[in-house]
């Protein structure tokens, strides 16, 4: 008996001791899940400032987008030859009388390139009141004949249909498709390049002011009709200069002759053939 009641109290303590220790650690591990005060106190404290600051900003955003002080009272552009401001006013309705902060930018660009003599734009704010426009026209260099007349540039982009009150002093290219051009056939648009090419080669010689039609064919090459005489100058597919050369020498003395609306062939070096007008 003595032998056993040693052992069972040196069992019974060790048991105690075990307890002990396992409640220690839960209430350690119990303090784990925790965050001091004094650590997220600095952050719940930031968040309200976002916040305030947010919503004074967003108070004063839109009180720009109503006040009246910021509506449009001047649209100011660069003198233009082919663009109006009562055009440009016209595209703009709308706008004027609207907020500057509220006004896309990028949607009046897109509204002014509607207008065919606008070639590139730059939109500007000036606060409180008005917009700046600064107009890149698009400037013709002659018309083509497509069914009806329009203008086209020097680049060679067709870009407006001509009307009773256009102006029809440029020179006319004639013997282009319609359709190739609408569907942008390659050789049909280097060729259209090309005859824009010729005429600036004619109209910086003796032929300045004096082409009335270029007129191209694949198979016979170019055609240059003079304004004064209609004289027919068949070129063919000469390389230009050596082209501009022949029209020089020709010129003097096809005026000596008396020719008018006669055809002349400048297509062999040397020699000129005339004969009267088809």
């Amino acid at each position: 008996m003595i032998e056993y009641k040693a052992y069972h109290k040196k069992s019974l303590g060790k048991r105690k001791r075990l307890h002990v220790a396992q409640k220690k650690k839960k209430k350690k591990g119990a303090n784990r899940g925790r965050i001091p005060v004094r650590q997220w106190l600095p952050v719940a404290a930031a968040l309200l400032v976002l916040l305030l600051v947010g919503s004074a900003g967003a108070a004063v955003y839109s009180w720009l987008g109503r006040s009246a002080i910021f509506s449009v009272r001047v649209v100011d552009m660069n003198p233009c030859d082919h663009v109006s401001g009562d055009e440009i006013s016209g595209t703009l309705k709308g706008v004027a009388g609207g907020n500057i902060w509220s006004l896309s930018k990028e949607e009046i660009g897109r509204r002014l390139l509607s207008h065919p003599f606008v070639r590139e734009v730059v939109v500007r704010k000036s606060f409180p009141d008005k917009l700046v426009l600064i107009i890149e026209e698009r400037e013709p260099v002659a018309m083509i004949n497509l069914d009806a007349l329009y203008y086209v540039d020097g680049e060679g982009t067709i870009f407006k249909r001509l009307t009773a009150y256009d102006a029809k002093d440029k020179p006319i290219l004639t013997g282009f498709s319609r359709d190739d051009l609408a569907a942008k056939d390659p050789v049909t648009i280097r060729n259209l390049k090309k005859t824009i090419d010729l005429l600036r080669h004619a109209e910086s010689g003796s032929l300045s002011r004096n082409i009335s039609e270029v007129h191209f064919d694949a198979q016979d090459g170019y055609t240059l009709v003079t304004r004064d005489f209609g004289l027919q100058l068949k070129i063919g597919l000469m390389d230009f200069d050596e082209a501009m050369r022949r029209v020089e020498e020709a010129m003097p003395k096809l005026a000596s002759l008396g020719k008018a609306k006669g055809v002349v062939d400048l297509k062999t070096a040397g020699r000129i053939f005339v004969r009267s007008g088809e």
